[in-house]
């Protein structure tokens, strides 16, 4: 497997997953009663997800792009 076609798979995968986190999770928040209160401090914020966001930004549209490549020359459409 080349590393094109694996990171096409992680990356549907990554979004699969995130889809179905925040499904449960607003899920939680309608059982909970609909409100959620975020309490975020200058110093109790988690800066490690700003830089998974960052990777996630740049690296989503060419695995979807690849993926999309790769379904198209697979189904023999030619386009």
């Amino acid at each position: 497997m080349s590393l094109r076609r694996l990171t096409a798979f992680v990356v549907v995968v990554e979004m699969l997953g995130l889809g179905v986190f925040f499904s449960f999770l607003l899920g939680a928040l309608v059982a909970q009663g609909g409100r959620a209160t975020l309490d975020m401090s200058q110093f109790g914020e988690q800066w490690i997800e700003y830089w998974i966001m960052m990777a996630v930004v740049a690296i989503v549209p060419y695995g979807l792009y690849v993926a999309d490549e790769m379904a198209n020359r697979d189904s023999g459409d030619g386009s």
